[in-house]
Protein backbone atom coordinates (compact mmCIF):
# COMPACT_ATOMS: atom_id res chain seq x y z
CA UNK A 1 0.00 0.00 0.00
CA UNK A 2 1.25 3.69 -0.92
CA UNK A 3 2.50 5.93 1.73
CA UNK A 4 0.01 8.66 0.28
CA UNK A 5 -2.77 6.23 0.46
CA UNK A 6 -2.01 5.07 3.71
CA UNK A 7 -2.17 8.48 5.22
CA UNK A 8 -5.75 9.34 3.28
CA UNK A 9 -7.46 6.32 4.97
CA UNK A 10 -5.90 7.38 8.47
CA UNK A 11 -7.40 10.81 7.65
CA UNK A 12 -10.74 9.38 6.49
CA UNK A 13 -10.59 7.15 9.82
CA UNK A 14 -9.83 10.03 12.34
CA UNK A 15 -12.54 11.67 10.66
CA UNK A 16 -15.48 9.23 10.56
CA UNK A 17 -14.06 8.60 14.64
CA UNK A 18 -14.51 12.84 15.15
CA UNK A 19 -18.07 12.57 13.61
CA UNK A 20 -18.76 9.30 15.71
CA UNK A 21 -17.49 11.64 18.71
CA UNK A 22 -20.16 14.46 18.00
CA UNK A 23 -23.00 12.44 17.27
CA UNK A 24 -22.39 10.46 20.38
CA UNK A 25 -22.08 13.66 22.67
CA UNK A 26 -25.20 15.54 20.82
CA UNK A 27 -27.08 12.30 21.52
CA UNK A 28 -26.09 12.42 25.11
CA UNK A 29 -27.80 15.83 25.21
CA UNK A 30 -30.89 14.84 24.44
CA UNK A 31 -31.08 11.85 26.09
CA UNK A 32 -30.07 13.34 29.29
CA UNK A 33 -33.02 16.20 28.51
CA UNK A 34 -35.74 13.39 27.92
CA UNK A 35 -35.97 13.59 24.21
CA UNK A 36 -36.37 10.13 22.70
CA UNK A 37 -33.25 9.73 20.09
CA UNK A 38 -31.82 7.34 17.48
CA UNK A 39 -28.24 7.75 15.76
CA UNK A 40 -27.32 6.44 11.83
CA UNK A 41 -31.04 6.40 11.26
CA UNK A 42 -32.71 7.13 7.73
CA UNK A 43 -35.95 9.10 6.64
CA UNK A 44 -36.68 8.76 2.90
CA UNK A 45 -33.13 8.52 1.70
CA UNK A 46 -31.47 10.65 3.73
CA UNK A 47 -29.13 9.43 6.88
CA UNK A 48 -29.88 11.37 10.03
CA UNK A 49 -26.97 11.76 12.39
CA UNK A 50 -29.10 12.16 15.62
CA UNK A 51 -32.87 11.90 14.96
CA UNK A 52 -34.58 13.76 18.38
CA UNK A 53 -38.18 14.13 19.54
CA UNK A 54 -40.20 15.68 21.98
CA UNK A 55 -43.71 14.48 21.88
CA UNK A 56 -45.15 14.52 18.20
CA UNK A 57 -42.38 16.58 16.69
CA UNK A 58 -38.94 15.75 14.99
CA UNK A 59 -35.70 17.19 15.56
CA UNK A 60 -33.07 16.41 13.06
CA UNK A 61 -29.24 17.18 14.10
CA UNK A 62 -26.87 17.16 11.01
CA UNK A 63 -23.08 17.06 12.72
CA UNK A 64 -20.11 17.96 10.88
CA UNK A 65 -17.14 17.43 13.18
CA UNK A 66 -14.12 19.21 10.81
CA UNK A 67 -10.78 20.49 12.29
CA UNK A 68 -9.40 23.65 10.45
CA UNK A 69 -11.71 22.57 7.18
CA UNK A 70 -12.34 25.12 4.24
CA UNK A 71 -16.09 23.50 4.28
CA UNK A 72 -18.43 26.08 3.07
CA UNK A 73 -21.22 25.83 6.01
CA UNK A 74 -23.97 28.12 3.34
CA UNK A 75 -24.07 25.10 1.24
CA UNK A 76 -24.54 22.52 4.65
CA UNK A 77 -27.66 24.85 5.03
CA UNK A 78 -28.91 25.28 1.32
CA UNK A 79 -28.82 21.59 1.65
CA UNK A 80 -30.69 21.01 4.55
CA UNK A 81 -33.18 23.42 3.93
CA UNK A 82 -33.88 21.71 0.32
CA UNK A 83 -34.05 18.15 2.02
CA UNK A 84 -36.26 18.96 4.72
CA UNK A 85 -38.65 20.10 2.14
CA UNK A 86 -39.24 16.46 1.66
CA UNK A 87 -38.39 15.30 5.37
CA UNK A 88 -40.42 17.79 7.21
CA UNK A 89 -39.19 17.97 10.46
CA UNK A 90 -40.11 20.54 12.76
CA UNK A 91 -36.63 21.58 13.17
CA UNK A 92 -33.17 21.22 11.86
CA UNK A 93 -29.93 21.63 13.60
CA UNK A 94 -26.62 21.85 12.32
CA UNK A 95 -23.91 21.07 15.00
CA UNK A 96 -20.42 22.32 14.17
CA UNK A 97 -17.57 21.68 15.70
CA UNK A 98 -14.00 22.73 14.22
CA UNK A 99 -15.47 25.21 12.06
CA UNK A 100 -15.53 29.16 12.22
CA UNK A 101 -19.48 30.48 12.00
CA UNK A 102 -19.74 34.04 10.18
CA UNK A 103 -22.38 36.32 11.08
CA UNK A 104 -23.65 35.62 7.31
CA UNK A 105 -24.13 31.73 8.09
CA UNK A 106 -26.34 32.72 11.09
CA UNK A 107 -28.44 34.92 8.87
CA UNK A 108 -29.23 32.77 6.20
CA UNK A 109 -30.00 29.87 8.68
CA UNK A 110 -32.24 31.77 10.14
CA UNK A 111 -33.67 32.77 7.20
CA UNK A 112 -34.72 29.16 6.68
CA UNK A 113 -35.50 28.41 10.31
CA UNK A 114 -32.36 26.20 11.04
CA UNK A 115 -30.22 26.11 14.36
CA UNK A 116 -26.31 26.85 13.79
CA UNK A 117 -24.47 24.99 17.12
CA UNK A 118 -21.34 26.22 17.54
CA UNK A 119 -18.40 23.98 19.46
CA UNK A 120 -19.30 26.75 22.34
CA UNK A 121 -22.68 26.19 22.33
CA UNK A 122 -22.47 22.34 22.56
CA UNK A 123 -19.88 22.54 25.22
CA UNK A 124 -22.35 24.49 27.01
CA UNK A 125 -25.34 21.90 26.66
CA UNK A 126 -22.92 19.06 27.40
CA UNK A 127 -21.71 20.58 30.50
CA UNK A 128 -25.04 21.51 31.31
CA UNK A 129 -26.19 17.80 31.20
CA UNK A 130 -25.06 17.19 34.75
CA UNK A 131 -28.18 19.11 35.39
CA UNK A 132 -31.23 17.29 33.45
CA UNK A 133 -33.94 19.79 34.57
CA UNK A 134 -31.67 23.08 33.40
CA UNK A 135 -30.47 21.65 30.22
CA UNK A 136 -33.97 20.21 28.96
CA UNK A 137 -35.53 24.13 29.75
CA UNK A 138 -32.26 25.34 28.12
CA UNK A 139 -32.81 22.92 24.86
CA UNK A 140 -36.41 24.22 24.38
CA UNK A 141 -36.02 27.56 24.41
CA UNK A 142 -32.75 27.21 22.40
CA UNK A 143 -34.82 24.60 19.49
CA UNK A 144 -37.76 27.41 19.75
CA UNK A 145 -40.01 25.40 17.13
CA UNK A 146 -41.84 27.34 14.47
CA UNK A 147 -45.17 27.86 15.77
CA UNK A 148 -47.04 24.80 13.98
CA UNK A 149 -51.23 24.24 14.02
CA UNK A 150 -52.54 21.11 14.66
CA UNK A 151 -53.87 20.37 10.89
CA UNK A 152 -50.54 20.94 9.41
CA UNK A 153 -48.98 18.85 12.20
CA UNK A 154 -51.57 16.53 10.48
CA UNK A 155 -51.79 17.20 7.25
CA UNK A 156 -49.89 14.40 5.76
CA UNK A 157 -51.75 12.06 7.47
CA UNK A 158 -55.06 13.32 6.77
CA UNK A 159 -54.15 13.21 3.04
CA UNK A 160 -53.24 8.92 3.58
CA UNK A 161 -56.49 8.78 5.04
CA UNK A 162 -58.33 9.92 1.96
CA UNK A 163 -56.40 8.78 -0.63
CA UNK A 164 -56.40 5.46 0.62
CA UNK A 165 -59.91 4.17 -0.18
CA UNK A 166 -59.36 6.16 -3.23
CA UNK A 167 -56.38 3.64 -4.48
CA UNK A 168 -56.64 0.72 -2.56
CA UNK A 169 -60.78 -0.26 -2.34
CA UNK A 170 -60.08 0.04 0.99
CA UNK A 171 -62.44 1.06 3.32
CA UNK A 172 -61.79 4.09 6.74
CA UNK A 173 -64.90 3.54 9.12
CA UNK A 174 -66.02 7.04 10.74
CA UNK A 175 -64.97 5.25 13.91
CA UNK A 176 -61.52 4.65 12.64
CA UNK A 177 -61.53 8.33 10.99
CA UNK A 178 -62.15 9.50 15.12
CA UNK A 179 -59.97 7.33 16.32
CA UNK A 180 -57.14 8.96 14.74
CA UNK A 181 -58.23 12.67 15.66
CA UNK A 182 -58.26 11.80 19.06
CA UNK A 183 -54.99 10.54 19.16
CA UNK A 184 -53.74 13.21 17.31
CA UNK A 185 -55.49 15.61 19.19
CA UNK A 186 -53.79 14.65 22.14
CA UNK A 187 -50.37 14.00 21.21
CA UNK A 188 -50.60 17.65 19.64
CA UNK A 189 -51.68 19.02 23.28
CA UNK A 190 -49.22 16.58 25.77
CA UNK A 191 -46.33 17.88 23.40
CA UNK A 192 -47.18 21.11 24.31
CA UNK A 193 -48.03 20.46 27.84
CA UNK A 194 -44.25 18.59 27.79
CA UNK A 195 -42.72 21.79 26.60
CA UNK A 196 -44.71 24.26 29.43
CA UNK A 197 -44.61 24.08 33.35
CA UNK A 198 -47.61 22.55 34.97
CA UNK A 199 -49.40 22.18 38.03
CA UNK A 200 -50.55 19.70 40.24
CA UNK A 201 -54.50 21.34 39.64
CA UNK A 202 -54.03 21.55 36.22
CA UNK A 203 -53.03 18.02 35.55
CA UNK A 204 -55.87 16.87 37.49
CA UNK A 205 -57.90 18.94 35.72
CA UNK A 206 -56.78 17.68 32.27
CA UNK A 207 -56.74 14.03 33.56
CA UNK A 208 -60.73 14.47 34.18
CA UNK A 209 -61.45 16.20 31.23
CA UNK A 210 -59.15 13.47 28.70
CA UNK A 211 -59.12 10.06 30.86
CA UNK A 212 -62.80 10.75 32.72
CA UNK A 213 -64.85 11.17 29.40
CA UNK A 214 -63.54 7.73 28.31
CA UNK A 215 -65.94 6.02 30.34
CA UNK A 216 -69.87 6.67 30.22
CA UNK A 217 -72.15 5.33 33.63
CA UNK A 218 -75.34 2.96 33.14
CA UNK A 219 -77.91 1.25 35.25
CA UNK A 220 -77.75 3.88 38.16
CA UNK A 221 -74.09 4.44 37.63
CA UNK A 222 -73.35 0.91 38.73
CA UNK A 223 -71.85 -0.17 35.55
CA UNK A 224 -69.26 1.54 33.14
CA UNK A 225 -68.62 1.68 29.63
CA UNK A 226 -65.90 2.81 27.38
CA UNK A 227 -67.17 5.44 24.74
CA UNK A 228 -66.81 5.08 21.29
CA UNK A 229 -64.32 7.31 19.73
CA UNK A 230 -66.80 9.48 17.89
CA UNK A 231 -68.82 9.45 21.29
CA UNK A 232 -65.73 10.24 22.80
CA UNK A 233 -64.61 13.39 20.72
CA UNK A 234 -68.56 14.34 20.94
CA UNK A 235 -68.21 14.63 24.77
CA UNK A 236 -64.87 16.16 25.08
CA UNK A 237 -66.65 19.02 22.58
CA UNK A 238 -69.61 19.47 24.61
CA UNK A 239 -67.02 20.01 27.96
CA UNK A 240 -65.06 22.21 26.00
CA UNK A 241 -68.05 24.01 25.00
CA UNK A 242 -70.12 23.82 28.03
CA UNK A 243 -68.17 23.56 31.14
CA UNK A 244 -65.79 25.15 33.31
CA UNK A 245 -62.98 22.38 33.98
CA UNK A 246 -60.34 24.50 32.12
CA UNK A 247 -59.68 28.52 32.04
CA UNK A 248 -62.20 29.55 29.16
CA UNK A 249 -59.38 30.90 27.11
CA UNK A 250 -57.96 27.30 27.02
CA UNK A 251 -60.67 25.25 26.43
CA UNK A 252 -61.90 27.64 23.14
CA UNK A 253 -58.31 26.85 22.39
CA UNK A 254 -58.63 23.08 22.28
CA UNK A 255 -62.09 23.57 20.72
CA UNK A 256 -59.95 25.18 17.63
CA UNK A 257 -57.34 22.26 17.57
CA UNK A 258 -60.74 19.88 17.16
CA UNK A 259 -62.19 22.09 14.53
CA UNK A 260 -58.95 22.36 13.04
CA UNK A 261 -58.68 18.86 12.44
CA UNK A 262 -62.17 18.58 11.24
CA UNK A 263 -62.12 21.25 8.84
CA UNK A 264 -58.91 20.18 7.14
CA UNK A 265 -60.14 16.45 6.84
CA UNK A 266 -63.23 18.58 5.31
CA UNK A 267 -61.12 20.80 2.94
CA UNK A 268 -59.01 17.26 1.54
CA UNK A 269 -62.01 15.75 1.21
CA UNK A 270 -63.16 18.65 -1.30
CA UNK A 271 -60.03 18.71 -2.66
CA UNK A 272 -60.79 14.96 -4.72
CA UNK A 273 -64.06 15.54 -5.71
CA UNK A 274 -64.36 16.08 -9.16
CA UNK A 275 -65.97 15.12 -12.18
CA UNK A 276 -63.08 15.50 -14.54
CA UNK A 277 -61.16 12.42 -14.54
CA UNK A 278 -57.69 13.56 -15.83
CA UNK A 279 -57.74 16.31 -12.87
CA UNK A 280 -58.55 13.91 -10.21
CA UNK A 281 -56.37 11.29 -11.39
CA UNK A 282 -53.73 14.14 -11.68
CA UNK A 283 -54.48 14.77 -7.65
CA UNK A 284 -54.50 10.98 -6.66
CA UNK A 285 -50.70 10.33 -8.35
CA UNK A 286 -48.91 13.61 -6.69
CA UNK A 287 -50.36 13.18 -3.64
CA UNK A 288 -49.73 9.64 -3.12
CA UNK A 289 -46.00 9.88 -4.36
CA UNK A 290 -45.30 12.75 -2.26
CA UNK A 291 -47.01 11.17 1.13
CA UNK A 292 -44.88 7.64 -0.04
CA UNK A 293 -41.38 9.69 -0.36
CA UNK A 294 -42.52 11.38 3.12
CA UNK A 295 -43.33 8.21 4.75
CA UNK A 296 -40.23 6.24 3.26
CA UNK A 297 -42.38 3.68 1.18
CA UNK A 298 -42.58 2.53 -2.43
CA UNK A 299 -45.62 2.39 -4.90
CA UNK A 300 -46.61 -0.21 -6.95
CA UNK A 301 -49.01 1.54 -9.79
CA UNK A 302 -51.71 -1.53 -11.87
CA UNK A 303 -54.70 -1.41 -12.95
CA UNK A 304 -57.30 -4.34 -13.39
CA UNK A 305 -56.35 -3.87 -17.12
CA UNK A 306 -52.50 -3.98 -16.53
CA UNK A 307 -50.42 -7.50 -16.57
CA UNK A 308 -47.13 -5.51 -15.79
CA UNK A 309 -47.20 -2.72 -12.92
CA UNK A 310 -45.43 0.77 -12.42
CA UNK A 311 -43.09 0.60 -9.60
CA UNK A 312 -41.90 3.90 -8.11
CA UNK A 313 -38.55 3.90 -5.65
CA UNK A 314 -37.56 6.96 -3.78
CA UNK A 315 -33.82 6.20 -3.34
CA UNK A 316 -33.35 5.50 -7.24
CA UNK A 317 -30.76 3.74 -8.91
CA UNK A 318 -28.30 6.37 -9.26
CA UNK A 319 -26.74 8.57 -6.42
CA UNK A 320 -28.35 11.47 -8.61
CA UNK A 321 -31.56 10.66 -8.66
CA UNK A 322 -34.74 11.50 -6.75
CA UNK A 323 -36.61 8.40 -7.87
CA UNK A 324 -36.79 5.40 -10.14
CA UNK A 325 -39.77 4.18 -12.03
CA UNK A 326 -39.79 0.67 -13.23
CA UNK A 327 -41.94 -1.23 -15.09
CA UNK A 328 -41.62 -5.37 -15.04
CA UNK A 329 -42.58 -7.68 -17.77
CA UNK A 330 -42.78 -5.17 -20.62
CA UNK A 331 -40.90 -5.97 -23.90
CA UNK A 332 -38.16 -4.13 -25.62
CA UNK A 333 -40.41 -2.40 -28.29
CA UNK A 334 -42.73 -1.00 -25.40
CA UNK A 335 -39.75 0.39 -23.87
CA UNK A 336 -38.76 2.35 -26.90
CA UNK A 337 -42.69 3.60 -27.33
CA UNK A 338 -42.36 4.53 -23.41
CA UNK A 339 -39.37 6.57 -23.47
CA UNK A 340 -40.95 9.38 -25.98
CA UNK A 341 -43.64 9.41 -23.31
CA UNK A 342 -41.51 9.91 -20.56
CA UNK A 343 -39.14 11.95 -23.05
CA UNK A 344 -35.99 9.84 -21.46
CA UNK A 345 -34.18 7.21 -22.25
CA UNK A 346 -34.80 3.80 -19.80
CA UNK A 347 -32.29 1.16 -18.59
CA UNK A 348 -32.76 -2.56 -18.66
CA UNK A 349 -32.79 -4.13 -15.72
CA UNK A 350 -32.91 -8.23 -15.14
CA UNK A 351 -35.34 -9.68 -12.31
CA UNK A 352 -35.73 -12.98 -11.19
CA UNK A 353 -37.01 -15.91 -13.75
CA UNK A 354 -35.17 -14.13 -16.37
CA UNK A 355 -38.10 -11.58 -16.39
CA UNK A 356 -37.08 -8.33 -17.92
CA UNK A 357 -37.90 -5.04 -16.47
CA UNK A 358 -36.77 -1.09 -17.72
CA UNK A 359 -36.30 1.99 -15.38
CA UNK A 360 -36.82 5.62 -15.84
CA UNK A 361 -34.85 7.94 -13.28
CA UNK A 362 -36.60 11.09 -12.53
CA UNK A 363 -34.68 14.24 -10.38
CA UNK A 364 -37.45 15.64 -8.39
CA UNK A 365 -40.79 14.63 -6.94
CA UNK A 366 -42.79 17.10 -9.61
CA UNK A 367 -41.02 15.18 -12.75
CA UNK A 368 -41.83 11.29 -11.38
CA UNK A 369 -45.66 12.76 -10.81
CA UNK A 370 -45.57 14.19 -14.14
CA UNK A 371 -44.28 11.11 -15.72
CA UNK A 372 -46.23 8.47 -13.79
CA UNK A 373 -49.26 10.93 -14.61
CA UNK A 374 -48.71 10.73 -18.66
CA UNK A 375 -48.13 6.78 -18.09
CA UNK A 376 -51.51 6.02 -16.81
CA UNK A 377 -53.17 8.90 -19.76
CA UNK A 378 -51.28 8.10 -22.84
CA UNK A 379 -50.79 4.13 -22.50
CA UNK A 380 -52.22 2.88 -20.03
CA UNK A 381 -55.95 3.08 -19.81
CA UNK A 382 -57.65 4.30 -16.36
CA UNK A 383 -61.43 4.58 -16.48
CA UNK A 384 -64.52 3.56 -14.58
CA UNK A 385 -63.85 0.44 -15.71
CA UNK A 386 -60.30 -0.04 -14.77
CA UNK A 387 -59.66 2.29 -11.77
CA UNK A 388 -55.93 3.19 -10.66
CA UNK A 389 -54.73 1.44 -7.59
CA UNK A 390 -51.66 1.26 -5.41
CA UNK A 391 -51.08 -2.07 -4.26
CA UNK A 392 -48.63 -1.45 -1.86
CA UNK A 393 -51.93 0.34 0.27
CA UNK A 394 -52.68 -2.13 2.74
Amino acid sequence: MEKDEIIHQSNASTTRDRGDSLEKAIEHIFNIAGFNTKRGTFITKYEIDVLAEIGDRKIIIECKNYQNSNLTIRNIIHQWNSKNEIIKAHKIIIALAGLKIKDSDYELANQFDIELWSQEDITELFTLSLKPKELRTKLIEKIDFKPITIEERYRDEITYLIIKPLLSRLTISKEELYSFFNDWLRAYILTELEMSDTTIDQRRKFIELFEGTKVKKGFFNLVSFKRSSIEYWDTVYDKLSTSDILPKEQQNYFLGHMDGLLNEFSTQTEFFKTDERNLKLKKLISSRLRNAMITNQDCKFKTSTMNASVNIEFNGYKENSVSSITINGISKSESNILNWIMTSQSYELYQKQGIMSYSWNCSSLSETADKVFRLFTEYYDVDQNSELLDLNIT
